[in-house]
């Protein structure tokens, strides 16, 4: 698991119960004071220093809109706190769709050279095709591997929260 890295505002930030607790609610949806206030069952001043703290942390924005209520939501760098592998399980899922596009692009290709068109694709392509036939199930077995390493990640993410 890599680690995750936190400034000394980060840290004095979640070195609270309130504020960690203030995180989990702001990932289900954009909040103001008096919902978080509400919600948590804690005064509305009290929030406010709990989010300001978070906001000088850069953990949660403050979204002012045309009108008089004050939204706070979570930046990507409070959502990567709450959700650190949440990166790689993007990365693994985009890497193994594409490696999943280009094996079946190969065996297409691969397919079509011993078909009736073969002359047709030998004259845009060349012998490279025929050179490497099992290219097409090697990026297939890459993908695959991919695929379950994400959602091994992804199951192991539920239990732990």
């Amino acid at each position: 698991m890599e680690k995750v890295v936190l400034e000394k505002d980060s840290f004095m930030a979640l070195a609270s119960d309130t504020r960690i607790n203030l995180l989990k609610k702001l990932d289900e949806r954009k909040m103001t004071v008096s919902e978080l206030a509400r919600e948590m069952s804690i005064s509305k001043p009290a929030v406010l220093k709990h989010l300001s703290k978070l906001c000088e942390a850069g953990l949660v924005k403050k979204i002012e809109g045309e009108r008089k209520w004050i939204y706070y939501s979570l930046t990507q760098k409070g959502k990567n706190i709450l959700y650190p592998d949440r990166a790689k399980i993007i990365l693994l899922l985009s890497s193994s769709i594409a490696f999943l596009v280009a094996g079946v692009l190969y065996m297409i290709r691969y397919m079509e050279e011993k078909s009736d068109g073969a002359k047709i694709l030998r004259e845009t392509l060349g012998n490279e095709i025929k050179n490497y036939p099992y290219l097409g199930i090697i990026l297939f077995i890459i993908s695959a591997i991919l695929l379950m390493t994400s959602i091994f990640y992804k199951i192991r993410n539920r239990k732990i929260g």
